[in-house]
């Protein structure tokens, strides 16, 4: 297995922002979790396939968090150029859904934009006035 890997200090709400030049996977783990993935044993992650850039991980809680970008499998290597830039808090920035993330994960996700996008109509409606 071949990957791009960086490490990163961050803390909560921070924002970690990976450009990649292909679709591919981008993963968001502790350095506990990459020892596991590199030993090849059971890990957990944040994040997933992507295929577009840039992907945005608004990170959990503070620690050391290692952005993993992988090259294709064994059988099917790709090339990937990918950068890694850590954001200050921005309330406005989401974190970016995985293409194969869990329906609910997905689901969860439209929910919140059509909450926005609502909220946004009523405060826009709410600024005129009729006369």
């Amino acid at each position: 297995m071949k990957f791009l890997h960086q490490s990163i200090e961050a803390k909560k709400k921070e924002i970690l922002e990976v450009e990649i030049d292909t679709a591919t996977k981008v993963k968001f783990m502790t350095g506990k979790e990459l020892k596991a993935y590199r030993g090849g044993k059971t890990y957990s992650y944040y994040g997933g396939f992507f295929e577009e850039s840039p992907v945005r991980f608004v990170v959990p809680y503070d620690a050391i968090w290692t952005v993993v970008v992988e090259k294709g499998t064994m059988k099917n290597p790709i090339e990937v150029q990918a950068s890694v830039r850590r954001l200050s808090p921005n309330n406005s920035v989401h974190s970016t859904i995985a293409s194969d993330a869990p329906p609910h994960v997905r689901a969860a996700e439209g929910v919140l934009e059509a909450e926005t996008a609502r909220i946004a109509a009523e405060m826009s409606l709410a600024g005129k006035s009729e006369g």
